[in-house]
């Protein structure tokens, strides 16, 4: 959470240093905007995602296994510990700052493909005035987790709907 409020911070920066230098009126500052949910979502259902959780499981059978006490507690803390962060993320707007950074190279491209000057969560933006034009770009971003027709139904359906309030995503430990 520290590392999204410093890149936030930044961004936010970025922008106010791009506003308060002189400008033509006709200048438009284009921003790409992603759901990040969608992303969440998409990348929670990747064949990339699903490598991570089999290696995490294996790693846990070996741990007990070699009767590695320590470490089969520390993977099984990991277990629920994920579990709220993926459920802040895919139904709220929690920072999905660790899917974003296995896209990372990815986004000079996109940024250009978009004549977009910065890339932000849609979540993040309080205001934009009128020399802003926001591009929603969550479609390109999902696409690199290649998801299949049954998960491209449900991110539609989640585009519809508004986030959680993250604040509502808790560990019930009845669970």
């Amino acid at each position: 959470m520290k590392t999204s409020i410093i890149i936030n911070s930044i961004c936010i920066l970025l922008l106010v240093s791009c506003l308060n230098f002189p400008q033509q009126e006709d200048t438009i500052i284009r921003i790409g905007t992603f759901d990040s949910r969608c992303i969440a979502i998409a990348y929670g259902r990747s064949a990339e995602f699903m490598k991570e959780m089999d290696s995490i499981r294996s790693e846990l059978a070996k741990a007990k296994e070699e009767g590695n006490n320590e470490l089969i507690e520390k993977i099984e803390k990991l277990g629920p510990t994920r579990q709220v962060l993926m459920h802040q993320q895919g139904f709220s707007n929690g920072s999905i700052i660790n899917i974003l950074a296995k896209l990372k190279e990815k986004f000079p491209a996109i940024a250009d493909d978009n004549d977009v000057q910065m890339i932000m969560s849609k979540w993040e933006i309080m205001f934009a005035d009128e020399s802003i034009e926001l591009v929603d770009i969550t479609d390109q971003l999902v696409d690199y987790f290649n998801p299949n027709e049954e998960t491209r139904k449900i991110l539609e359906q989640v585009k519809s709907i508004d986030p959680v309030p993250i604040e509502e995503i808790y560990v019930n430990p009845m669970d």
